[in-house]
């Protein structure tokens, strides 16, 4: 069952997703106008895979894909940050790109996978060979999104709502 944690949505395959007031922010200093937003207060895992950053657009749509270590013996855990494109100037429109920061728990690489179920063990991992189109994402219509998706707002799990 899915629950609100102490920072985010926690959902029951161990992801969590932090929105808004769902992230726990702090006032270091007294007298400096200054607000630290935390997406996490630790983790005991230590993150030493790549680090990066990947420019998207919406209408990209990514493979299904796992990562383990390179040893493929260890799930590796991923961290993702989506950094959404922002600007008031009058009259700008967004260009439908923005910008992905993920981290990894140990190095890993890009691993396709032919199944469409969750995997708690490498063992489990099914190799893709074909043409990538075959597992993207699928694109969905705004009514598909309103009537499937789901999404985390502050501290709640909600259905979208279209404008």
């Amino acid at each position: 069952m899915s629950s609100k944690g102490p920072n985010g949505y926690n959902f029951t395959d161990g992801c969590r997703i932090t929105h808004g007031t769902g992230a726990l922010t702090k006032k270091p200093f007294a007298d400096v106008d200054l607000i630290m937003t935390e997406f996490t207060a630790g983790n005991p895992k230590g993150f030493c895979g790549q680090l990066g950053v990947i420019e998207l657009k919406t209408d990209f749509r990514l493979p299904r894909h796992i990562h383990v270590n390179m040893e493929k013996t260890k799930l590796a855990d991923e961290r993702i940050l989506v950094l959404p494109f922002r600007d008031c100037r009058k009259a700008l429109l967004s260009t439908g790109s923005f910008t992905m920061v993920y981290e990894y728990e140990e190095p890993t690489s890009f691993f396709p996978t032919a199944s469409a179920e969750p995997i708690t063990d490498p063992s489990q991992y099914q190799p893709f060979t074909g043409n990538y189109d075959e597992i993207r994402i699928p694109k969905l219509s705004a009514r598909e999104v309103a009537e499937q998706a789901r999404i985390v707002f502050n501290q709640d799990l909600t259905k979208v709502e279209p404008a």
